[in-house]
């Protein structure tokens, strides 16, 4: 029996945690005794474990979400393949997952994932491949992801595998990835799903000493309209919930927009405000002002029926 839960948008806003299976405390990061703060939790089979070591870490995986009483957060496997996949799909425990991340997602293997699942796992296809730094290629996959909306609420953007695919690039170090040519792929990308209403999430800053960069990295995604930045530890997870949090202009100038009465057009702040082109920014800035000032563990409790935003707060190193 698989997952009949599907999470959406609102669901997956919050930070992702990515994990690698093999690690040895994983059955007490799932069960919430590591302080990770509020976050989803990627568990990764793919490129952090090696190859001969990933049917051992998918054993763990399973046992761990067999034995964990309480999944306080959501929990996505990202298998290495189709293969190993379909493995994954017949061991217990596994309809405990909230969904299956895609990596290096195409749109054969976004049908192929789809189908291998039944249609009752979300699939969060990460945007990696070839066909992401080509421009007919992302309108494609935006059509693919689009199709089956209910299923994949939103996409996720790679930044090792795309480095890699612009010439064997690492991401240098005090620059943001839009001061790189990953950048440029990643506006492209943003223009392709827009048009398709899909949402896509920011990449993972691996340069972990480098607070201050990955701090301006997570405001230059949240401009573009990208969130749910996928995390590499829990100090980032703490930082992209500082950088959600909209100011007080901004809030003011949000509910003004909404507000029926509200003229046509309008001064506020020294900026003019326009209902009929701004009223989309201001109910996303106001969604991110609900799911920020719900962040913490009680209130969490009744946001949207609970389906998966608890926390503690602890360091996985």
């Amino acid at each position: 029996m698989m997952n009949p839960r599907l999470y959406t948008e609102l669901h997956l806003l919050a930070p992702m945690l990515y994990v690698p299976a093999n690690r040895p405390d994983l059955p007490d990061v799932i069960a919430g005794s590591r302080n990770l703060g509020v976050c989803c939790l990627a568990i990764c089979l793919e490129d952090s474990v090696r190859p001969d070591d990933r049917l051992a870490a998918a054993g763990a995986l399973c046992r761990a979400l067999q034995t964990t009483s309480l999944l306080p957060r959501p929990v996505f496997a990202r298998p290495a393949n189709a293969a190993a996949l379909e493995w994954l799909l017949d061991q217990d425990g596994v309809e405990r997952l909230a969904g299956i991340i895609l990596p290096k997602a195409t749109v054969d293997s976004i049908h192929n994932w789809l189908e291998l699942t039944k249609n009752l796992f979300t699939i969060l296809p990460i945007l990696e491949s070839s066909e992401a730094i080509d421009p007919w290629g992302r309108r494609d996959l935006a059509q693919a992801c689009a199709a089956h909306r209910s299923l994949i609420p939103c996409a996720r953007i790679g930044a090792n595998d795309l480095f890699t695919l612009l010439g064997g690039l690492r991401r240098p170090k005090a620059r943001t990835i839009y001061e790189t040519p990953v950048g440029t792929v990643i506006d492209s990308l943003i223009e392709a799903f827009s048009a398709q209403d899909i949402r896509l999430c920011g990449p993972v800053f691996d340069r972990l000493d480098d607070h201050s960069t990955f701090e301006s990295e997570v405001k230059a995604d949240i401009e573009r309209g990208l969130f749910a930045k996928t995390s590499l530890n829990p100090r980032q997870v703490e930082t992209v919930w500082n950088c959600y949090e909209p100011n007080q202009e901004e809030i003011e100038e949000a509910v003004r927009i909404l507000e029926p009465e509200s003229p046509a057009v309008f001064g506020l702040n020294g900026a003019m405000l326009e209902p009929a082109c701004h009223s989309e920014w201001a109910r996303r800035l106001l969604e991110r002002k609900r799911i920020y000032f719900h962040r913490d563990l009680s209130s969490l409790a009744d946001f949207n029926k609970r389906k998966g935003f608890e926390s503690a707060m602890p360091d996985t190193k």
